[in-house]
């Protein structure tokens, strides 16, 4: 079976990993230039680590890890509110928790599939058509070729999605935030693994990576979903954050390179069905669980994991039709989670910040980390 995959992110290019390893042809085009990855960090979970484990890769994700300790919560006057130590996350999940830059995740699963399978780097779809036998694809630089199946994994704005099932405006859901994230150089070392802060409305902060940088992430409260360009990102980070004091200030007057940061509005997507025909989403193209369940790298791993055995067993309709069976449980879930969460990660007032000074740092003690993993983690799929 000869498979386009749309899209070079860790969904696109688990799934070409996954369908090396079972013999099939895939091909994978990638809008960006080669190495244009995100700035920010993403974690590796148990649904994430299992696929890692079949495609040989932990020790490569592990050697690229980036440090877990304590995580310091401070007010917006740089006072401190509470802090907890990520390694009893790491304990909960019995080691099986890791996080990398972007870049770094990119970078391993890019080795484990060049050179067996093309990559056209710069090159995005344009039009499909599939007359029910295969799919006729036009790429933006005006070749033509076609394909048995066609999968999109190019992100929560999929050109594939708006092709084939339509506008994005039809599956987006915003979850009434905004966020953004990119990579600054550091002047000293930061004190915790993550030194955050948060205000009522706002809650930003750096996450140490372990070579004289940081990745930020900031989200605040923002009902607004135009797009915004690179001066007006700039002025409402500014206008946003601007009051805040070290480590936020300099990280603020930083240089940031859009294409390799993320500015958006939090959105979810969510479809009645993620295939037509022999057109099928994957990911964030499909469901985009947001950073704020912490499992949408992992998820769309194990999404690319059970996509490629399904279709490597069963022919396209019937592989599709129990993709979706196995995974949409679990995604129905996280997206209840992401919903359910924002409030709490983005207090809505003082009390909400008390409270969350209060209580975090019990819920993500020893003696209660399992009790709060089961209510908001994923739970382990059956990959196999």
């Amino acid at each position: 079976m000869r498979i386009l995959i749309v899209g070079g992110g860790p969904a696109g290019l688990t799934f070409a990993a996954c369908l090396l390893q079972r013999g099939m042809q895939p091909v994978v085009v990638e809008r960006a230039a080669r190495g244009r990855t995100g700035g920010y960090s993403i974690g590796l979970h148990i649904n994430g680590w299992q696929v890692a484990e079949k495609l040989g890769l932990v020790e490569a994700f592990r050697a690229k890890a980036m440090p877990l300790g304590l995580s310091h919560h401070l007010d917006r006057r740089g006072r401190k509110l509470f802090s907890y130590d990520y390694r009893v996350l790491a304990e909960a999940a019995e080691g099986r928790l890791l996080a990398l830059m972007r870049s770094d995740f990119q970078d391993i699963l890019t080795d484990a599939v060049e050179g067996k399978c093309p990559i056209r780097y710069e090159t995005t779809v344009v039009a499909l058509e599939d007359d029910g036998s295969g799919v006729d694809v036009t790429f933006s630089d005006g070749s033509r070729d076609r394909f048995d199946l066609v999968v999109g994994a190019d992100g929560y704005r999929s050109s594939v999605r708006a092709l084939a099932f339509g506008p994005h405006e039809d599956f987006l859901r915003p979850l009434g935030y905004r966020a953004s994230a990119w990579r600054v150089p550091l002047k000293q070392p930061l004190d915790a693994s993550f030194v955050g802060m948060m205000d009522v409305d706002h809650q930003g902060g750096l996450y140490a990576v372990g070579d004289g940088t940081a990745a930020t992430l900031f989200c605040w409260r923002d009902e607004r979903t135009d797009r915004l360009n690179p001066d007006e990102r700039r002025a409402v980070l500014q206008q946003t954050f601007g009051h805040w004091p070290e480590p936020v200030a300099s990280a603020l007057k930083s240089a940031i390179d859009w294409d390799r940061s993320f500015f958006d509005t939090v959105s979810q997507i969510e479809m009645p069905k993620w295939s037509k025909g022999r057109i099928a989403l994957l990911g964030d193209s499909a469901w985009c669980l947001t950073f704020l369940a912490g499992q949408g790298t992992s998820t769309a791993m194990a999404g690319a994991y059970i996509l490629a055995a399904e279709l490597a067993e069963k022919g396209h309709v019937d592989a599709l039709n129990s993709y979706e069976a196995r995974m949409r449980p679990l995604v129905t879930r996280m997206q209840a989670v992401s919903r359910k969460i924002g409030g709490h990660y983005v207090p809505r007032s003082r009390f909400g910040i008390f409270m969350q000074s209060l209580l975090l740092p019990i819920m993500l003690s020893r003696p209660f980390i399992r009790f709060t993993s089961k209510r908001l983690a994923a739970p382990a799929l059956a990959i196999d």
